[in-house]
């Protein structure tokens, strides 16, 4: 039984095949003599896979799949030659074949039969003279054959034949670039774009390909299009303008197509600018298409999407009054007391701190805190408003924002004001009081901080104070350079623990030269210091990161590892000077 299982299926598709129609049958057996032939090529029997081939094209001469299968494995044996023969049959049976045509002259062309080449390119012409497909084929052919001016008459000619002024203007474009002639290449490319703008991306990205004429020519191109005819060919232009960077232009035509349409067409048009702009960091357009879009939003909660959005690209462009009128418009579009509005809320109070005057910022946070007396963004915006005020020297109204709010940051900002104000002790305790609550990062900070505060005569406590003031208020340059300053006027032993702290600030402070000036007379003067280590490891890397300055990274590091092998930083030394060793010239 198990036997009689496995023939039945045999049994039926014999019986198919036997029943089948002529046509199906001739069908079969073409399919098998393909497969027959590819396994023979596969296996490298050339001369197995041409006689199969060559039999299924008697059977079936028009067979397409066969023909191009036969041209392959004849290129593989060396006789491409003898595809001709067999191609010219196939055109008889079938003069239409536009991707025989093109074989046949692909082949003449690699043959070097080029006085064979015209009349089959005429024939090919002839056949089909309404159709575009053959034109398109000979002029590449002819490009390689003849070169770029044959190529040209070539298309030329079709776009007389098909009667039409955009016919092959991306290929005749292409050509003439590749020429070098690429003021007319961008012309027949603006011709190409058509009138519904379909091809803006394709012809977008061969301007990008100019290299150094993509500026010039890209204007050159979105100027043509601009001029029309169609609201389709100018929001052609904007959208190239955009993807080559002409931000200015994109801005000008987004604003003439943005004026000629109308409803859900323009709203289309202007979230795809807006998109694109964001994308690019076209900031300033990104920042119009959305107040535009917002203007026209069909409800509030439209309305608050584009504003936010607007917010975002406001600042990206510098516009700090756009973004906080956009975000105003936020906070106003929730439910007064609701969890939305006091985030938005907190954010608004975020962005006004870098420039809302000091009344308006006191305002705004005791509104906030009479809606949400309980909010957790309370102990951060006070900070952050208090810490505003310190920097503008009103240290009365930032301990005032501080009355009452509990937190690690405001208590962080309430250590700071009694350090400006020469409370060093006040100001210690309530640095350690926030530990607690913040960060990892941010506590290791406060804790190496007041611990130097803690350990330092009254003199190096009172210049790390001053310095840690204005560290904390983002001015590392300043709080390195005060160190220099005041550090003659300190006894022997504070010196090296606060030169360290000074260059730790600077460096926090995006002010490396700073902190590496500081670090190079901590170890000039004191050499001895435990500080040292961290310094000199810490001064290799600026200078490794420096043009020229291999050679003196190095050399510290190879002090550091010899000098001071039992370091903490010591293992990471080593590793870092087996790194720039390997790099060295």
């Amino acid at each position: 039984m198990r036997g009689l299982r496995g023939v039945a299926p045999i049994v039926a598709v014999v019986a198919a095949v036997l029943t089948a129609p002529p046509a199906q049958g001739q069908v079969v057996e073409e399919s098998r003599l393909l497969r027959e032939a590819a396994a023979r090529e596969s296996q490298g029997d050339f001369e197995g896979a041409e006689r199969v081939l060559r039999r299924l094209l008697e059977i079936s001469p028009t067979s397409s799949g066969g023909l191009f299968a036969l041209e392959r494995v004849l290129r593989a044996k060396g006789d491409p030659r003898e595809i001709l023969p067999v191609v010219d049959r196939f055109l008889t049976g079938d003069p239409t074949a536009s991707g025989v045509r093109y074989l046949k002259l692909r082949v003449l062309v690699e043959l070097d039969s080029l006085s064979a080449v015209r009349p089959e390119a005429e024939r090919w012409l002839a056949a089909e003279p309404d159709s575009e497909g053959p034109y398109r084929e000979v002029a590449r052919v002819y490009e390689r054959a003849f070169g770029p001016e044959a190529a040209l008459e070539i298309l030329r000619g079709g776009r007389v034949a098909i009667g039409r002024q955009d016919a092959f203007a991306m290929e005749m474009g292409d050509v003439l670039a590749g020429t070098g002639r690429t003021g007319e290449a961008v012309a027949e490319w603006a011709r190409a774009v058509g009138d519904d703008g379909a091809q803006a991306s394709a012809v977008a990205r061969r301007v990008a390909a100019l290299g150094p004429d993509t500026r010039a020519q890209g204007a050159s191109l979105v100027t043509e299009l601009a001029r029309g005819p169609g609201v389709a060919r100018k929001r052609a232009g904007a959208l190239i303008a955009l993807e080559l960077d002409l931000e200015e232009a994109a801005l000008d035509l987004t604003r003439s197509v943005a004026g000629e349409l109308t409803g859900r067409e323009r709203a289309a048009f202007l979230s795809d600018v807006a998109r694109r702009a964001r994308d690019a960091d076209h900031a300033t357009l990104a920042a119009w298409a959305y107040r535009e879009l917002g203007q026209e939003a069909a409800s509030p909660a439209e309305r608050r999407q584009f504003d936010q959005r607007l917010v975002e690209v406001s600042l990206a462009d510098g516009d700090t009054t756009g973004a906080l009128s956009a975000q105003s418009r936020v906070v106003e579009s929730f439910t007064p007391g609701s969890a939305d509005r006091r985030r938005a809320t907190a954010t608004l109070i975020r962005l006004e701190a870098s420039r809302g005057s000091s009344d308006d910022l006191r305002a705004r946070l005791d509104a906030f805190r009479d809606e949400f007396p309980q909010a957790p963004e309370l102990d951060e915006l006070a900070s952050t408003v208090a810490g505003t005020l310190l920097a503008r020297g009103e240290r009365e109204g930032a301990a005032s924002v501080l009355d009452g709010i509990g937190g690690p940051r405001s208590s962080v900002q309430r250590g700071y004001l009694h350090l400006d104000a020469g409370e060093i002790d006040e100001g210690r305790r309530a640095l350690v009081l926030a530990i607690g609550g913040l960060a990892p990062s941010a506590a290791t900070e406060v804790i190496q901080f007041t611990g130097l505060l803690g350990r330092a005569s009254p003199e190096g406590a009172e210049l790390l104070a001053r310095a840690g003031v204005l560290a904390h208020q983002g001015r590392g340059a300043a709080a390195g350079e005060a160190i220099e300053t005041g550090i003659d006027a300190l006894p022997e032993e504070d010196r090296p623990m606060v030169l360290a702290e000074g260059a730790r600030m600077a460096e926090r402070g995006d002010a490396p030269e700073v902190a590496a000036r500081v670090r190079g007379r901590l170890l000039a003067e004191y050499p001895e210091a435990p500080e040292g280590a961290e310094a000199a490891l810490a001064l290799a890397r600026y200078h490794a990161a420096r043009p020229g300055g291999l050679e003196t990274a190095i050399r510290l590091l190879e002090e550091l590892v010899t000098s001071r092998p039992n370091a903490a930083v010591a293992p990471d030394a080593r590793r870092e000077l087996e790194r720039l060793r390997r790099s060295e010239p």
